[in-house]
């Protein structure tokens, strides 16, 4: 079992902060849930070796760290998504 301690937050180390490619895909991913306005739909086709489900997670976190709501859903493998 885990061993569980609170500390002062003086103490805890900083996060580490997202570089490189990792950085990039989620810029990527955050300018798709700008571009989209109230009463239209983001379309999203996946490219090879990329899971709908995995597209669709990408825009609901960008839109949360965005302080938005995203709506996503895959009808035949793409992904669709409302932002509000």
């Amino acid at each position: 079992m885990a061993e569980f301690f609170v500390i002062k937050e003086s103490e805890a180390p900083r996060p580490a902060r997202q570089k490189g490619r990792l950085a990039a895909r989620m810029r990527e991913y955050e300018k798709y849930v700008e571009q989209v306005p109230r009463g239209q739909v983001g379309k999203l086709v996946p490219d090879v070796g990329e899971t709908p489900r995995a597209i669709a997670m990408r825009v609901s976190r960008a839109a949360r760290r965005m302080g938005k709501n995203a709506n996503t859903w895959v009808v035949d493998g793409i992904v669709y998504f409302t932002v509000t």
